[in-house]
């Protein structure tokens, strides 16, 4: 698997990075709000006082601190009605993300996989939504709904799709689906004993909540799956909020200061932060956030496309990747050595799939190499379905046959400018990539000239007629820049050329191309063999049923041209209608013009 890995390495080969020295210390910070200081920094493995993110000017009233979908970091300041947003890096201000009605006292906030933010109002007893500019787009539910009173600090989003909200007054904890606009009782009013609900972690199998009860001074665990409800620990005091640290023991706000416990038995390990560490004054908000790798990253980078690759086998229905990577090392068409590849260890991966269309993406980018993507999470969906979606849907998601898996998945408009391609083995072994992009951590620096040996996209719509799939308009763009500043009224879309498919087996086809356009790059006209990356139970249900049975499901996936195309391959992902969409990931060629 190394070896295919490499290969698709090759579609992140850069100029080389500048690097700095590796970072020594903590992988991971610590960030505390003092509801009556500021938000101080602190090393999350020793507990070492670092600094303060803002001064208590700006931060007044600090309450909730998320890491956003773009890779900047929230900050919910009460008392001024403020979100602010940070750089991950540096730790930079970069201004005000949104200003809630004052009347909301505004604590928390989470965002959906859209990349809508959702804000819980301790005063207002409900949760507004905002839009990624920040402006209020309304109530998400009517102030009340199932008995919600004071919406409290750990406000966030299940892996069930569903938001849960903890009420400091109603003693309970709430759930609000975004899906259907419904809420429901998740915790019942002092179950348990629970008085002052405050704090949500998840745990990290993702199958319970830790819910935090400041007047009752314990820890419950929280099963998603049938609300279950156990006790974890009491007797502690001000108990408000906990974290995950480093080495996977639990942080819990206690006595003022910043306590660990076993995570499993809920056993003392000591203090970690002492009250008043830093001058910190009224703990409510505990956040362990990665440290961010912008020393790696060259400025010129930053927002330049990124792959991440991984393989790993599904259990039930989530793909654990524990070790991704990217890559670096060598560079296209002749001069291309694999014994140059250098795999570098990015962080890891995890999908959980919802349904035969959804997903949850989710990783942490703990590498060396990890190019400050820090980690996150967003929903993913097929990009189109087919028949083997609804053969998922028929037999049900649990079902064995995850054929219907391989394709592209998207997280929306919210993404923009990124998507995932997953492709599963007969064995279960599923291939993942990630085409992304460098987070925008500033201005995006104008591009290097030289473009020759540089990846290249295209991409085409067609229909299948019979075995061949002619698409007479490929195109490539330019225009606009990733992430945040993305904007769909500057992408032109250029005409490159022609593009023609002819399948040949169930695992086999004839690629072909003619770069007529006048963006083409100089790629000019030629073709080669292709075949099926993996095989799986679609390739078998082809062979089957013979090459020419109408469900063309199993064309889904990648293919590659062999050792002899190093470097370059194209996705496919066919459509109900027999459409199909296509994508090739190449290079310009060496002796090609750049434009």
């Amino acid at each position: 698997m190394l070896r295919i890995l490499l290969i698709v390495l090759l579609a992140c080969c850069m100029p080389a990075l500048s690097q700095s020295p590796p970072a020594t210390g903590c992988s991971h910070r610590l960030f505390v709000s003092g509801y009556f200081s500021t938000v101080h920094v602190y090393d999350a493995c020793t507990g070492q006082y670092l600094r303060d993110l803002d001064s208590r000017l700006r931060l007044e009233g600090a309450q909730a601190i998320r890491t956003g979908p773009d890779g900047f970091v929230y900050v919910v300041a009460e008392q001024l009605s403020k979100i602010y947003k940070y750089r991950a890096d540096t730790l930079e201000f970069v201004g005000v993300y949104a200003s809630p009605p004052a009347a909301m006292a505004p604590l928390s906030i989470d965002f959906a996989a859209d990349g809508t933010a959702y804000v819980a109002g301790y005063e207002s007893n409900d949760v507004k939504k905002f839009d990624r500019n920040g402006v209020l787009l309304g109530a998400a539910f009517p102030s009340g709904a199932s008995g919600i009173a004071g919406p409290e600090i750990g406000t966030m989003f299940g892996p069930d799709g569903n938001l849960y909200v903890p009420g400091y007054n109603s003693h309970s904890v709430i759930k609000f689906d975004p899906r259907t606009g419904q809420t429901s009782v998740a915790v019942a009013s002092r179950a348990g004993g629970i008085f002052r609900p405050r704090g949500l972690l998840l745990n990290r199998e993702r199958t319970h909540f830790f819910l935090t009860a400041e007047g009752s001074g314990q820890i419950m665990r929280y099963r998603i799956a049938d609300g279950t409800l156990t006790e974890f620990k009491r007797g502690l005091s001000g108990s408000t909020m906990a974290a995950y640290a480093p080495d996977g023991s639990l942080l819990v706000v206690n006595n003022g200061g910043i306590d660990r416990l076993d995570a499993n038995t809920g056993a003392s390990l000591g203090t970690l932060v002492s009250p008043g560490s830093g001058g910190l004054s009224g703990a409510t908000f505990i956040a362990v956030l990665p440290v961010a790798a912008a020393s790696v990253v060259d400025a010129a980078q930053v927002g330049t496309q990124y792959w991440v690759v991984g393989d790993a086998k599904f259990s039930g229905n989530v793909l654990d990747i524990p070790v991704a990577y990217t890559g670096s090392g060598t560079s296209f068409g002749p001069a291309l050595k694999f014994s140059e590849i250098t795999p570098r260890r990015w962080g890891n991966v995890r999908i959980e799939l919802l349904s035969c269309t959804r997903a949850r993406f989710s990783w942490d980018s703990t590498g060396a190499d990890s190019g400050n993507f820090g980690s996150g999470n967003y929903e993913i969906q097929r990009l189109f379905a087919n028949e083997a979606d609804q053969r998922c849907s028929q037999r049900g998601l649990d079902h064995p046959d995850k054929s219907w898996v391989s394709g592209h998945w998207w997280g929306g408009d919210a993404r923009s400018g990124e998507g995932l391609f997953l492709d599963r083995r007969a064995d279960n072994t599923t291939f993942f990539a990630w085409f992304t992009h460098r987070p925008a951590a500033g201005a995006t620096p104008a591009p290097n000239a030289s473009l020759i040996g540089t990846q290249f996209w295209l991409v085409a719509d067609g229909k299948f007629a019979g075995d061949v799939l002619e698409m007479s308009n490929a195109y490539t763009g330019t225009g606009t820049s990733f992430g945040p500043t993305l904007k769909f009224s500057e992408i032109t879309a250029r005409r490159w050329g022609t593009i023609r498919i002819e399948l040949t087996s169930c695992t086999r086809a004839r690629f072909s191309w003619d770069s007529t356009g006048a963006t083409s790059g100089g790629f000019g006209a030629g073709s080669y063999d292709v075949e099926r990356l993996f095989s799986n139970e679609s390739t078998e249900r082809c062979q089957q049923q013979g090459f020419a049975n109408t469900d063309r499901s199993w064309v889904n996936g990648h293919w590659w041209g062999g050792d002899a195309r190093a470097g370059e391959g194209w996705f496919l992902d066919r459509r109900a209608d027999g459409t199909a969409f296509f994508a090739w990931f190449t290079h310009r060629p060496l002796q090609g013009t750049a434009d």
